[in-house]
């Protein structure tokens, strides 16, 4: 009988090292069970069930729990995994990975306009916005029988050992041997993305952004004793006493004021930001269609020969002048219809010292 397995995970777990050691140590084939990807949920498709349904596969897709995804499974004989991680590490995984790789997600909806903003802003928006799904997760796959959950620091801390007794839950028979060449292929050569690899990344989160956290996880007062839910109580009150010694250590001199530089850099970095913020600044796209209008008939009015006063005239070109100019003005003022709020700095030292934290 073919064995199947499903990698049920949270993004950034460490899901396609996990299903790349799988596959190598188990020799399955590694086989997609969605039909696309980008901001589309990674719902199971019953046509690549069947497709695949005579090989031996493991699959890693993002997939909450559902009856329908449970019954599939149960139908197609697939051993179900669930691959989760600390929500604060995964916090600061996610925002480097919609700055270095790609903003497009399926858990919330973020441009690449939006990732221009501060480490801490980046990482306010992906608690508030894409932690709720992964609390929605956790809490759809956490009490089923039929689902194996295994931690992304156990992974870590021990790969060979956690592949061993993914594949032994599954059924699947393999020796030590075959795991640690399985693990060593997929650390080295196959194609696997670890990226950073280590646990305890979410220590840098501000305050605020791990009380938000926790509080979504306080809705749930029955999972106050899961070994999950305390694990994270444990990182959370780790690094708010961490900040709170940091916020009551006397500031040196040099740092009390915010080093603020307005760094020029390159020109092509310079142009394109420039022509960014006036791109931001332009009006409804209706005044774009009027503005764009008078620049053309400016245009066409200046070339023609024989317009209000011929150009072979002694004021010939006043017109010409005069048109282009009004145009170009009224133009002006079309495309710069909405402008940007620009919120002033306020120096350090013009605060009062009570309201400045680190």
């Amino acid at each position: 009988m073919p064995q199947h397995i499903l990698i049920a995970c949270m993004p950034k777990s460490g899901s396609t090292f996990l299903s790349t050691a799988v596959a190598f140590s188990a020799k399955l084939k590694r086989v997609d069970l969605v039909p696309d990807y980008g901001r589309r949920e990674q719902e199971l498709c019953e046509i690549r069930m069947v497709e695949n349904a005579g090989l031996d596969y493991v699959a890693q897709h993002h997939i909450r729990h559902s009856q329908w995804s449970e019954k599939l499974c149960r139908d197609y004989g697939v051993c179900v995994v669930v691959l989760i991680r600390s929500l604060f590490d995964v916090v600061v995984s996610l925002r480097d990975h919609v700055r270095r790789e790609s903003p497009v997600c399926s858990m919330f909806y973020l441009e690449k306009k939006h990732v221009d903003r501060s480490n801490s802003d980046i990482e306010r928006m992906v608690a508030t916005l894409a932690i709720p799904w992964y609390v929605n997760f956790y809490m759809g796959w956490r009490g089923k029988r039929d689902a194996r959950i295994v931690l992304y620091e156990d992974l870590i801390a021990a790969p060979e050992k956690t592949v061993c007794d993914i594949l032994d839950y599954a059924g699947i028979a393999v020796r030590d041997e075959q795991v640690a060449a399985g693990v060593a292929r997929a650390s080295t050569g196959g194609g696997a993305r670890l990226n950073v690899g280590v646990a305890g990344r979410g220590r840098s989160l501000d305050p605020g952004t791990v009380s938000l956290i926790m509080d979504m996880l306080a809705m749930y007062p029955e999972i106050a004793d899961d070994p999950y839910v305390r694990m994270m109580k444990l990182q959370a009150d780790a690094i708010l006493a961490s900040s709170s010694k940091t916020a009551s250590a006397p500031m040196p001199v040099a740092a009390a004021r915010p080093a603020v530089r307005h760094v020029r850099g390159p020109f092509p970095q310079r142009a394109a930001r420039y022509l960014r913020r006036k791109s931001r600044m332009l009006g409804k796209p209706r005044n774009q269609f009027f503005a764009w209008g008078l620049l053309i008939f400016a245009l066409l009015y200046c070339t023609f020969f024989y317009d209000f006063i011929p150009d072979n005239t002694i004021l010939g070109r006043l017109d010409d002048v005069l048109t282009a100019t009004v145009c170009a003005f009224v133009a002006g003022k079309l495309l710069t219809r909405v402008h940007i709020r620009r919120v002033p700095i306020v120096a350090a030292r013009q605060a009062p010292a009570e309201t400045v934290t680190p």
